[in-house]
């Protein structure tokens, strides 16, 4: 009660309104029953700020994989020479052989920034987005079978050392982006698409057999599902991972598509093809106007909290649906959807925090395990959704993921979340970093009461990472 007090305090001072618990979630963990691994659902497409440095921060969230795509429209990455297939390799008509005509420099640079701070980069081969008048890159290469050996000599760069390069043993390399999306990723037609991805995939996995080719990065995840899938098993097209596109403002829809995206793999006979989610944010409409201002508002801007619990949200759900690896869009300082880091300043924002907190699973426990949750809610009471995932260390430590998130900025009750634990968790010390409208990660200690109970207040658009100590800690 003393802790209730003092959190509605806090918050009737900052001006939040406060409202009693109308109620409560019941969350059941039970450490005995494995599930699989902690997913790297805390990718995100782009890398470290180079000139307003964020590495720290950065490293403290251990991101698994940062996608390149989109990175040469920020000068923190290089510009317009960082990246692309061609910036690395401006003129088509150049002999490819010749390192010469090869221009590495940024890209070197942007690459190890992301190296050094431990994030393994997800390599996209081809243009970023061309949303203007004109298009210059998103057009059809002229030679098909030669952008697939440019494409062969950036891999031998990043991963073998050609042309005074690196060894960073980058495992996943991306054909193009969002074919469907029309002239501002793809000028060609679809036929002319399907033969370009058949050349590249074909060539490169045949130069490197155990690296992981894939994509297309559809902005639409089922789009082209009559064809494209279809053509791959026809012609015996290597599809090491097949990637997707979702904006959405409901993580359950997203966990719908990423089951219709398995089945279609899986009917196609791609059973082992991994399915990567490579683009994701809280987006309404992509239409000007005062929906996608809102979107903006929500991604990095005055409803940020909101943004956060989103991502806390799709991190969950996301574990549990058949993804293998899910990466947000994008960690720019200049893009405008980033919620992880300030524009101006490069500090840590209320969106970075799920990305650090997931980390934590990840590398600190790596287990998931069974975690069930009911409700018991007072009549009227509509609290939004609560996402759960819970995970186990290797030494016995546990960890409880609470995601509290709603669309509707109607609801402002709070909800007590009562955690029953097994009853060898009694004694162990319990800590809680919970991030909402006023506290941002703030580290409280919890009691486990004699019957293996904790619990918590969680307010709308709250997450909360609740970790239980090893036996005898």
């Amino acid at each position: 009660m003393w802790r209730f007090l003092v959190a509605a305090s806090a918050f009737l001072a900052a001006g939040v309104a406060f409202c009693a618990p109308s109620g409560a979630w019941i969350v059941s963990v039970d450490p005995a029953d494995e599930i699989g691994a902690i997913k790297p659902m805390n990718a995100v497409n782009g890398g470290p700020a180079k000139f307003k440095s964020n590495s720290r921060a950065w490293r403290h969230a251990r991101i698994p994989f940062g996608r390149t795509h989109d990175m040469n429209h920020s000068w923190e990455f290089g510009g317009p020479h960082t990246i692309d297939v061609d910036a690395i390799f401006p003129n088509p008509d150049a002999d490819e052989n010749d390192p010469g005509n090869y221009d590495f420099t940024y890209t070197d640079m942007a690459l190890d920034l992301m190296r050094e701070c431990g994030t393994e980069p997800f390599y996209r081969l081809g243009p970023s987005i061309e949303s203007g008048a004109k298009k210059y890159h998103t057009h059809p290469p002229r030679d098909f079978a030669k952008w697939a050996r440019v494409c062969e000599h950036i891999i031998l760069h990043c991963n073998e050392g050609w042309a005074n390069g690196r060894r960073y043993g980058i495992r996943y390399w991306e054909i193009w982006f969002e074919p469907d999306l029309g002239p501002s990723a793809w000028t060609g037609t679809r036929e002319q698409f399907l033969e370009l991805f058949k050349t590249a995939a074909v060539h490169l996995k045949g130069r490197f057999p155990r690296l992981k080719i894939g994509g297309p990065g559809f902005a639409n995840a089922l789009a082209w599902k009559d064809s494209f899938l279809p053509f791959c098993r026809r012609e015996n097209v290597p599809l090491d991972f097949y990637s997707w596109h979702a904006y959405k403002t409901d993580a359950h829809v997203v966990g719908k598509i990423a089951r219709d995206v398995r089945a279609l793999l899986d009917t196609n006979g791609f059973e082992r093809t991994e399915s990567i989610l490579g683009e994701w944010n809280y987006v309404r409409t992509f239409r000007a106007g005062g929906e996608w201002e809102y979107s903006r508002q929500v991604e990095s801007g005055r409803f940020i909290q909101k943004g956060a619990a989103f991502a806390a949200a799709m991190m969950s759900e996301c574990q549990g649906a058949p993804v293998d690896v899910a990466m947000y869009y994008d960690v720019r300082t200049y893009g405008g959807m980033n919620m992880l880091f300030d524009p101006i300043s490069c500090r840590e924002m209320k969106g970075y925090y799920p990305f650090r907190a997931w980390g934590r699973l990840l590398h600190d426990y790596g287990t998931q395990v069974r975690a069930t949750a009911d409700e018991q809610i007072s009549e009227g009471a509509s609290g939004g959704q609560l996402f759960v995932t819970s995970a186990k260390g290797k030494d016995g430590r546990l960890a409880v993921w609470l995601a509290r998130y709603s669309n509707d900025d109607n609801v402002q009750d709070w909800r007590t979340v009562k955690i029953r634990l097994p009853e060898d968790c009694v004694g162990r010390r319990a800590t809680c970093h919970v991030t909402d409208d006023i506290r941002t990660y703030t580290e409280t200690t919890l009691d486990v009461d004699n019957d293996g109970m904790l619990e918590l207040l969680l307010v709308p658009n709250g997450f909360a990472l609740v970790e239980v100590a090893a036996p005898g800690k």
